[in-house]
């Protein structure tokens, strides 16, 4: 098989899965009658988390209301639900309860609260690795192995 076609195999693969998960994600959705304002307001608060999060590409507005929010806004909502969680704050988007645009609204008051979270958003923010100054701990571990002591492990594992 030569490297052009494994790369148009990866590709295809790939593009099946970007369907399946998008499938899911629109499958989660929630429905029910949402206006234009409603959805706007709850973009506007979306793109306040994501430039809280450093993500400078907000999510375009809404052209009219909807019977269902859109399978890719919902991924981004999981995204900021699966990143409030990973850092310990309580996940602000619960979409199982999501009917009319009273609960649109209450759903974006939620994520602009976390938006201005400063837990959220420092940790969020943090440089992969931890806080920056934070030196090592070096006491405690194993040296590191000398040059002749690397080639006899690489030795011992074939």
């Amino acid at each position: 098989m030569d490297e052009q076609t494994v790369m148009d195999k990866t590709r295809a693969m790939g593009m099946e899965e970007d369907r399946m998960l998008s499938n899911v994600f629109q499958t989660a959705a929630p429905t029910g009658r949402f206006s234009e304002t409603a959805l706007n307001s709850l973009v506007g608060a979306f793109n306040e988390v994501l430039v809280s999060m450093g993500i400078p590409e907000p999510y375009p507005e809404f052209q009219g209301g909807a019977k269902s929010l859109p399978g890719e806004f919902v991924k981004g909502l999981a995204m900021v639900a699966d990143a409030a969680q990973s850092v310990g704050v309580p996940n602000p988007v619960d979409l199982a309860d999501v009917k009319d645009d009273t609960d649109l609204e209450i759903l974006a008051g939620k994520l602009l609260s976390l938006a201005e979270n400063e837990e959220f958003v420092s940790a969020v923010t943090a440089p992969a690795g931890g806080e920056m100054g934070m030196e090592p701990d070096v006491e405690g571990g194993p040296a590191a192995p000398a040059v002749d002591d690397t080639e006899d492990l690489f030795m011992q594992r074939m």
